[in-house]
């Protein structure tokens, strides 16, 4: 759900990542220097149990902050949960592949607490995601950097005031990629790993309704506004032989805004072009219908795009996959709002209407 609207997003389906931020709402366990001290257990966090602790600064520089091994040319994706409390509203995150105490290799992001919007970002080659609302005064901060050593790497939370501030922290991540995933604790000194979410049907509840020679399919999904992502694609949901020589497919294209209505027979794809998403929104409709060389897609409202070179009989398919492949690639990393099957092709302005 929205954590401030509480608008049902739909079923989140990510791939596997690991946060190696170890005590990642636990600050007794990070570095405190510079006039800083840590109260355990002042704030009810996002999650709603009250394990955030409150960071308190009497001077610039009042930091908490632990170190890493990072790889050299790999992207990381910081992120942490704060909450103004008292004092000034700026705090900065200083994320760094250089030993802690040097200035080389550490960029300084600012944010305002208070309103969750960015002041700078300076020093550094960090990329500010996006700074996410929660209820009760929060906001999730997400920066990816990627180092350019292999030196310990680190993320500061720094007070930037002499006045005597107080800020709430929780949920600190740090995760391979370039985009920030759902929070994973991690309680103490291990790193924790969340599988991939894999969603799929197959065996006799997939054959109870698929229907061979013809269907339809629609859905609505809830992205990044990054999107697309490059080296990924966006599957909304596949239908296949356990192959990518036989299967139905409404997705992107890999690290592209196209989305595609494909049927491929024998390896040979039969793609209907169906529009493009566009930056900076977040929901995407699109449906497809399938029949021996009548197949059909519709992306947000548009006229459905045809295709009508389809070879031969259409294959007998085993499995639907939603949220990514059969092969596990391609996940969704994002909301399924809403998916719907149908066991006929559904006409072309059907499909326009139901992705409007």
């Amino acid at each position: 759900h929205n954590p401030t609207t509480r608008e049902c997003k739909g079923l989140l389906i990510e791939e596997s990542r690991t946060n190696i931020h170890k005590y990642s709402q636990d600050l007794s366990n990070w570095t405190v220097e510079s006039g800083g001290s840590v109260t355990a257990n002042t704030h009810i966090s996002p999650a709603g149990d009250q394990t955030a602790d409150s960071l308190n600064g009497t001077q610039s520089g009042s930091s908490a902050y632990r170190t890493f091994s990072l790889t050299s040319g790999t992207a990381y994706t910081f992120t942490v949960f704060l909450k103004y409390v008292s004092g000034n509203t700026n705090i900065q995150i200083q994320i760094g592949d250089a030993p802690f105490g040097g200035s080389s290799g550490r960029s300084s992001t600012t944010f305002n607490t208070s309103t969750g919007a960015l002041v700078s970002n300076t020093g550094g080659t960090a990329t500010v995601n996006d700074v996410v609302a929660f209820p009760n005064g929060w906001y999730r901060v997400s920066i990816t950097r990627t180092p350019t050593s292999t030196a310990s790497g680190f993320m500061d939370i720094n007070h930037t005031s002499s006045t005597a501030s107080t800020v709430a922290v929780w949920g600190a991540q740090i995760e391979e990629g370039t985009f920030a995933t759902s929070y994973i604790p991690t309680p103490d000194t291990k790193s924790v790993t969340r599988g991939q979410d894999l969603v799929e049907i197959t065996g006799e509840e997939f054959s109870e309704f698929y229907n061979r020679t013809e269907g339809s399919f629609v859905s609505e999904i809830m992205i990044k506004p990054s999107f697309p992502v490059s080296g990924y694609a966006t599957v909304m949901m596949s239908l296949s032989d356990s192959s990518y020589d036989n299967r139905v497919t409404l997705s992107s294209s890999t690290g592209s805004a196209a989305f595609n209505a494909d049927v491929t027979i024998g390896g040979t794809n039969n793609r209907a072009v169906i529009g493009s998403y566009t930056s900076g929104s977040y929901s995407i409709k699109a449906a497809m219908a399938y029949k021996a060389a009548d197949s059909a897609g519709s992306l947000n409202g548009a006229a459905a795009v045809t295709t009508s070179t389809s070879p031969g009989t259409l294959p007998l398919l085993t499995r639907a996959d939603i949220g990514k492949d059969h092969g596990n690639f391609n996940p969704l990393n994002g909301h399924i709002k809403r998916i719907m099957y149908y066991s006929k092709r559904l006409s072309n302005n059907q499909l326009r209407t139901l992705t409007s």
